[in-house]
């Protein structure tokens, strides 16, 4: 990626310069892969840098609480390529990257809204499988399958998952309520779900497929790249009959997918 050789470049350059300063802030084994994916201690993004990121990796208007512009200050763009066994489970690669995350929002609300912490996404796990997020507190999560809990901490969380540390999975509360919203039909749902997943752009879905289930419609992106392994991770949409609401799901199967939004949202 076009950061990750910044930060390289950045790092040679500070080697040129100096040594560059030794830390004890992470394990030996931790330290090399972040080393290795350009990052290294006292890195960080230039200020109008960083406000140039944050507007286009999301809404300008979307808040970023002070924890999370600190981590992308320090880490944003940085990609972490690993495989092979861990501590506890399969290490595998993740991206910081907010913009990776911005199309989970919706689900990271609806986990949000059952858990209490409100999720901002940060990144990508398991070549975007799965979704990072932190909340205001600094605590990170993964939005995989379900909502695991990844340490407490941002640091934490690099060491668990260079580490390969099983997170810890949260049990879900009751349903959330149904919010509010106007009902739709299968052509409504078709122009809500197209105008959420289709972006444009050479790598971006070109059109959705609808298939009918007792609440809605679950929504397949359709891409222009007809290698399935270009477009691993992208999931689904469900747009909700009752109320019009699009939710995005992970890249799970479908009756998985579908037994989730019954477990989210069921009927009443």
């Amino acid at each position: 990626m076009l950061v990750v050789r910044t930060r390289a470049r950045r790092a040679r350059r500070a080697g040129r310069g100096g040594a560059r300063a030794v830390t004890s802030r992470f394990p030996a084994p931790v330290l090399h892969a972040l080393t290795a994916a350009g990052w290294y201690e006292g890195v960080r993004l230039p200020e109008r840098e960083l406000r140039a990121r944050l507007r286009s990796w999301g809404d300008p208007a979307a808040y970023f609480p002070p924890p999370v512009t600190a981590v992308l200050r320090e880490f944003g763009g940085m990609t972490v390529h690993q495989y092979g066994p861990g501590a506890d489970m399969s290490r595998m690669p993740f991206r910081i990257d907010p913009g990776a995350g911005l199309h989970a929002d919706r689900s990271l609300r609806a986990y949000g809204a059952r858990y209490g912490p409100d999720l901002v996404p940060v990144g990508e796990y398991d070549l975007g499988r799965g979704r990072l997020a932190m909340d205001a507190e600094g605590a990170v999560h993964l939005f995989w399958g379900d909502l695991w809990k990844v340490a407490d901490s941002f640091d934490g969380a690099l060491v668990a998952l260079v580490e390969g540390r099983r997170p810890r999975r949260l049990d879900p509360a009751a349903p959330a309520p149904l919010p509010p919203g106007e009902p739709a039909d299968e052509a409504r749902a078709r122009d809500l779900a197209r105008h959420r997943a289709v972006r444009g752009g050479p790598l971006g879905a070109v059109d959705v497929v609808l298939r009918e289930f007792e609440l809605g419609w679950p929504a397949f992106p359709v891409f222009a790249d007809p290698d399935p392994l270009a477009n691993v991770g992208a999931g689904c949409l469900i747009v909700d009959r009752r109320n019009g609401l699009v939710t995005q799901m992970p890249a799970l199967p479908a009756d998985r997918v579908l037994d989730m939004y019954r477990a989210w949202y069921p009927a009443r």
